[in-house]
């Protein structure tokens, strides 16, 4: 039987000058195993949404700047097929639209597990989508996806989290495949991959045979060269490397309070360490690493929402906390200049429920039309709007 949920939404909108700020409550049924995964800005101020979960087929919702319902949709459909791709689901936005790449679970396909990506225009009709491992029985996982400065996208990706064996690939801006890594080039787990301002790649590693974290340069037509060490320690599964104004920066950590990130110097095998002081009472990680410096979202614990700014020097250059009227959480947020898109969870007013939550701000997380409280917390009242999660719209 064909299980149906509904999907809730609650919009609150308002419009600033420069910037447009809204807040959606999303609620699904109680057989509904999907979750958030990722939010990205597209260059039109729209912003896209994905989930994905067991037993269900990618979904997408896209707004418009103002937090308007443009479409939704599911991707990927598996129909009859044993083919689920039920995790994963990274966004990267690109002109005219935006990029996801997924996975499939060897839970639903046996061994035989494959990577897809889908490229779509910015009314959500795809222009392409590429599988890796179609005609084959190996076991394919993505673990990180970049536009590329040609319009094309790069992937990493390995076997799984406890099997070594990494690769990337790279798809021209029409879904060809042009070159993929041979097996053993990368030493270890393929965490995450970046472009220089000169065209070419490194990939971030996790290298089991040492115990250590390096980077591997990748040229623009394939060539791996040998791994660089540049922490004697291995890393979260997923941290992730960015290359902002010529610096490398990657794998935060957080120990009391404090969020270390890293500058990285591969060429020297180096690293430069700034800390983030992080609220006494919250719990907060590194959301996204931009030319304006570093977002870093989370929760307190009397219930609130947090959003962070810092310079790359590590001064605190703005704090931000928001209310829905439950317990609410920020576990991830992308910065551009349309704004700050965040996703996370909130809590029923019965507190027994949690579910999934939406804000977008404006470039220094102010929600314009929002009540506001005495110490300057946003006071967040949505209202809501149903859609059927297994329809397109």
């Amino acid at each position: 039987m064909k299980i149906i949920s509904f999907v809730i939404l609650s919009v609150i909108s308002s419009v600033s000058i420069a910037d447009s700020s809204w807040s959606a409550v999303i609620e699904t049924g109680e057989d509904c195993l999907v979750g958030l995964r990722d939010c990205a800005v597209l260059s039109n101020g729209s912003a896209v949404i994905s989930m994905s979960g067991p037993f269900e087929d990618p979904f997408l919702i896209c707004f418009d700047s103002e937090g308007k319902i443009l479409w939704f949709r599911h991707i990927l459909e598996k129909g009859g097929t044993s083919r689920a791709f039920e995790s994963n689901g990274e966004l990267v936005a690109m002109d005219d639209g935006f990029a996801a790449c997924y996975h499939s679970e060897p839970r639903a396909t046996g061994i035989d597990t494959d990577v897809a990506v889908v490229r779509m225009d910015s009314s959500g009709e795809i222009l392409w989508t590429y599988i890796l491992g179609e005609y084959d029985e190996d076991v394919w996982m993505s673990t990180d996806i970049i536009s590329c400065s040609d319009g094309g996208l790069l992937v990493s990706g390995c076997p799984g989290q406890q099997i070594p064996g990494g690769f990337v690939f790279k798809l021209s801006a029409e879904g060809r495949l042009e070159w993929m890594t041979k097996p053993d080039e990368i030493v270890g787990f393929a965490l995450s991959v970046m472009q220089t301002g000169d065209g070419d790649y490194y990939v971030l590693v996790n290298d089991e045979y040492s115990g250590s974290t390096v980077v591997q340069h990748i040229d623009s037509h394939g060539l791996v060269s040998a791994p660089i060490t540049v922490a004697e320690t291995t890393i979260s599964f997923r941290e992730k490397i960015s290359c902002i104004n010529g610096s490398f920066w990657g794998f935060p950590a957080i120990e009391s309070y404090v969020l270390y990130a890293y500058q990285l110097y591969p060429d020297y095998g180096t690293q430069h360490e700034i800390f983030l002081q992080l609220p006494r009472d919250s719990e907060a990680g590194l959301a996204d690493i931009v030319e304006e410096g570093l977002l870093v979202s989370g929760g307190i614990n009397d219930g609130d929402a947090l959003l962070m700014r810092y310079d790359f020097n590590g001064n605190l250059l703005w704090e931000r906390y928001y209310d829905t009227g439950g317990v609410d959480f920020l576990y991830s947020a992308d910065f551009s200049n349309q704004g700050i898109l965040a996703i996370g969870q909130t809590q029923t007013d019965s507190g027994e429920e949690w579910i999934f939550w939406i804000l977008k701000t404006d470039i220094n997380g102010i929600v314009e039309g929002a009540g506001i409280t005495e110490n300057g917390t946003f006071l967040i009242e949505p209202e809501r709007i149903h859609i059927e999660l297994h329809t397109r719209g």
